[in-house]
């Protein structure tokens, strides 16, 4: 099931070559585009056996859908987490469109992780994604205790910028941003940096209203941020429902010397909350764009394919 899942995967998106490897680094299954005589199974062993440091690093990266890319002498090379066991490692042309190919890797990230959960029998064919210009626009809200770097991961996003001295929120600060997810498609985020301060608490009930996507964010040096972030989801639930799309964010991951929570202790809060989770550092820009990427694909996902799928082969 799994090598079909990655034919169909390559004849959506033209990859040179896709493969699932496991925390240790194993290739899991792996395929080939038929057209591609210069690249072999053994040529993919060997291009991911090269990297084995660079995988095993992607998995303390974060949650489902974490994302990396960079360029490789054999191409252009994609890493989706793909749950807790295996990354989704695709090797594409050095001239292609990520963006193009990204939305359909979360696919498939999604596909084999139900898979290797043996939750159920899946379907391993490909959803066509819409050729239309579409853009979408979502409320956007983020949560966590005061300090816990929530204006500066907005302003990293936004602005590319990091201010050093930290000013808390007063209220709610709003910020906006479209976000292209795809060539064709476009994420206008409205994002309300809500005060983290008890005495806040009452207003933010009516910022909280009809948002659509959260972003719950701790301090990997604070504990206690951690574990408040169950009583921010409560507060959540209790105002928006259970709808809402939301990913957990482990925030200052470059202070690695006052680190005093574990990225497998912020990933069991996540997994108890039922959240994806990633790590990011608002300073140096780590993960940040992927966090709101994963948000990005989560709110837009449902509503950016048609109902012809390519056939299974």
């Amino acid at each position: 099931m799994l090598n079909t899942l990655l034919k169909n995967y390559i004849a959506a998106t033209s990859v040179k070559a896709a493969a699932i490897v496991d925390k240790d680094g194993l290739i899991i299954a792996s395929q080939v585009a038929g057209d591609m005589n210069e690249l072999s199974i053994g040529g993919v062993t060997a291009a991911i056996e090269k990297l084995y440091d660079r995988i095993i690093m992607e998995f303390k990266l974060g949650g489902r859908f974490g994302t990396t890319t960079f360029e490789h002498e054999t191409g252009k090379m994609i890493f989706v987490n793909a749950g807790p066991t295996a990354i989704l490692t695709t090797i594409a042309s050095v001239v292609a469109s990520t963006e193009t190919i990204l939305p359909y890797s979360y696919i498939v990230a999604e596909k084999i992780a139900q898979i290797l959960d043996i939750r159920k029998e899946i379907d391993v064919s490909m959803p066509k994604m819409s050729s239309e210009p579409m853009k979408f626009s979502f409320k956007v809200v983020i949560l966590g205790d005061g300090g816990v770097g929530k204006t500066s991961l907005l302003n990293r996003f936004v602005s590319e910028s990091f201010d050093q001295d930290y000013k808390s929120t007063i209220g709610t600060n709003i910020m906006r941003v479209d976000y292209k997810i795809m060539q064709n498609v476009t994420v206008g985020f409205a994002l309300w940096d809500l005060a983290g301060q008890q005495f806040f608490q009452k207003v933010r009930k009516m910022y909280l209203a009809g948002c659509q996507a959260a972003l719950f964010v701790y301090d990997v040096t604070r504990p206690e941020t951690l574990y408040n972030l169950k009583t921010w989801k409560n507060e959540l639930l209790a105002v928006a429902g259970p709808d809402v799309k939301s990913l957990m964010v482990g925030n200052k991951a470059d202070l690695t010397d006052q680190r005093k929570v574990s990225f497998e202790d912020g990933k069991a809060v996540a997994d108890e909350l039922g959240l994806s989770y990633v790590e990011t550092s608002a300073k140096t820009g780590d993960n940040v764009k992927r966090a709101f990427g994963v948000i990005a694909y989560l709110l837009v996902k449902d509503k950016i394919t048609v109902k012809e799928k390519i056939p299974i082969k």
